[in-house]
Order: C-alpha cells, then structure tokens, then sequence
C-alpha cells in the first residue's frame, strides 16, 4: 500500500464483504476507526462483463447511501491533509447530506476538499437534480475529480477543454479531467496541462478509480504538484490494470514510479 490514512468514510454492509474489507485494510495499516456498517443493508456491490471491448456494468445499491456524519467523522476529517467525497454516493439522502457537510465542515480548516462527481443516468432519476446537486457540492471542493465519462453524461457530447470549463463554471477552481488511455487535462483556471496516459496491458479494470485517487493523494502529499501528482496517479493506474481483481497491494511509491515511468519519485 502506498500509506494509511488519517482516517475514511464509508459505508459497508455488515456482512461478510464488509467485514472482509474492513479486515483487509487494517493488515494494510489503515484507519478504520471511522468505517460505518449498516445492519439494514448488505455492501454496495457492482458487477461488470466485458465481451470483447464492450464493458458492461449494473449496480446494487444498498449500504452506499446509508452514510451518515458522526462527530467522529468530524474530528477525522479536520485532522486529515486531503478529504475526499465520493459522487457515488450523491444521488440519495442521508449519504448525498453527509458529503456535503463533510465538505462545508471541512473547507473552514487547512485541508484540500476533493470531489470526484461522479454521474451515470441510471444511478439518477432526474438530470436537473444531480446536476443542481454536483453543483452545490463542488463550492467547498478545492479540486474536481470527473472522469471523462462523467462529464459526457451530465453535459452531453463536447470537447474534453469544454468539460473542464464546464466544471470550473459550477464554482470549482481546480480540475482533473480523467480520460482513461488519453491521459488526463489538469487545470487551474488559468492553465490547462495534459497529462498523458502510463503504458499498460489492461487485465481488469476493477478498482482503477480509486487507485488513481490514492496515487494523486500520495503525490499530493509528498508536495508534487497537481500535473506531477496526476503523472504519478496515472503510474498508478497503470500498475492496477495490469493486476487481477479490486484490491491490489501497491508496492512501494519508488518502485511504482521506476517499474511504470522509468524514472524516480524526486524526477516527477
């Protein structure tokens, strides 16, 4: 792995998948101290198929929005350098109140708010109201997240520029574009920088999302800055294609950066 955390959110069914996780991340080293479990609802769970290059994916939604802030959640989230809100997680009260408090709450104190907005029509009822929502939630987000994806569905068809314009007149001063094999667009509102793609053999595709994330967290935390710290998310990335299954032990930042990119940490 590449770091414990000061501390995460989330909401695991208490079943077996959810213990199995939770067990998972403290023989990693994690902080689980602030994990939910709901004893209503078994662990969100997604499924994908892929035939030939069509990927296919259907959802269970059931913990995920069970999310609710506690006063320790609180005092994690004012602790942490970086505070993450997941857009999975928007689309339903209480979890779709508690990010957006986390993030208000959050934004007062010397911490980076991240969102990733995240958007797929069949996880929304109504456009207007994840539109007005991702909105509202962005104006205490330091950093947007989206995929390329993400912005196509709630904008519909434009160029990658446009999307990243689109997110910064939502209110959000920083964003970074994820394009998949394209690399990604990091911008500032004044400067736009493509980042390019890390060369990999894609095996599964499960849990690249958030291993990107962890890669930026890590960049960011080592003081890169945000293209440097998007070029060693991508390394990442690259790295967890080229695994099998959703949790792969990461090795070593160093090794990741000199197995992936071919050159050293100190170089980004």
């Amino acid at each position: 792995m590449l770091g414990g955390t000061a501390g995460c959110v989330a909401s695991l069914g208490a079943d077996a998948l959810g213990t199995f996780v939770q067990n998972f991340l403290r023989q990693h080293k994690v902080n689980v101290t602030g994990l939910q479990f709901s004893r209503e609802f078994p662990t969100t769970l997604l499924f994908a198929a892929r035939a030939g290059r069509v990927l296919q994916t259907t959802y269970y939604r059931l913990a995920d929005w069970q999310l609710h802030n506690t006063k320790e959640h609180v005092l994690l989230a004012q602790a942490s350098r970086i505070v993450h809100g997941s857009g999975f997680c928007l689309w339903k009260h209480p979890a779709r109140h508690s990010i957006f408090e986390i993030l208000r709450l959050t934004k007062k104190y010397d911490s980076t708010t991240v969102l990733q907005p995240h958007y797929e029509p069949a996880l929304w009822r109504d456009r207007d109201d994840a539109l007005a929502t991702i909105k509202k939630t962005l104006q205490f987000a330091d950093i947007a997240t989206p995929t390329v994806d993400d912005a196509e569905h709630l904008f519909g068809k434009a160029s990658r520029e446009d999307y990243v314009k689109k997110y910064h007149d939502l209110g959000v001063k920083k964003v970074i574009l994820t394009m998949g094999k394209d690399g990604c667009l990091v911008s500032d509102g004044a400067q736009l920088t493509r980042v390019p793609p890390v060369d990999a053999r894609i095996i599964d595709p499960s849990g690249v999302n958030d291993a990107w994330h962890a890669g930026l967290y890590f960049g960011m935390n080592a003081n890169m800055d945000l293209p440097a710290a998007a070029t060693f998310a991508n390394a990442v990335a690259a790295y967890v294609l080229q695994q099998q299954g959703s949790l792969v032990v990461l090795p070593a930042a160093e090794d990741i950066a000199t197995q992936m990119l071919g050159r050293s940490l100190d170089d980004l």
